[in-house]
């Protein structure tokens, strides 16, 4: 009979001199994620709970509380915004709204352009043609 192995799983290290170094130097929570080896934000806030506990006051960092409804992501379905995060935003849009989308590969973001109806769209050129007869 084979034995079972058991999973190992990588605890990740409290570390309270780079916390409270990354908390002077008000570094965002996805570098701080990024240099504490975490992977997600609820461990980062662990983390800092903690810290803030054994230190006697409250630490945080920009961006560890941002609500994710205002973020847009890339899903398997593909990039959706819906109405409610364009309101978050404070953008107002007609439904059925088009946009040519770019990207820009220097500053690495995703461009949105609000695309006009042409002139010679075809309900714009059907009421003005007259019926042969």
């Amino acid at each position: 009979m084979a034995k079972k192995e058991k999973k190992s799983f990588q605890e990740s290290k409290y570390d309270p001199n780079l916390l409270r170094e990354m908390c002077e130097q008000n570094v965002d929570a996805q570098t701080a994620l990024k240099k504490l080896n975490l992977s997600s934000l609820q461990s980062l806030r662990q983390h800092l709970m903690r810290f803030s506990v054994e230190s006697q006051g409250l630490r945080t960092l920009p961006g560890l509380y941002t609500r994710a409804s205002s973020l847009v992501r890339i899903t398997k379905q593909g990039l959706k915004i819906s109405p409610k995060k364009l309101e978050i935003t404070g953008i107002d849009l007609p439904e059925n709204t088009e946009f040519k989308v770019e990207f820009d590969e220097e500053e690495g973001t995703i461009l949105l352009t609000r695309v006009t109806p042409d002139a010679e769209s075809p309900e714009s050129s059907s009421e003005g043609e007259e019926s042969p007869g």
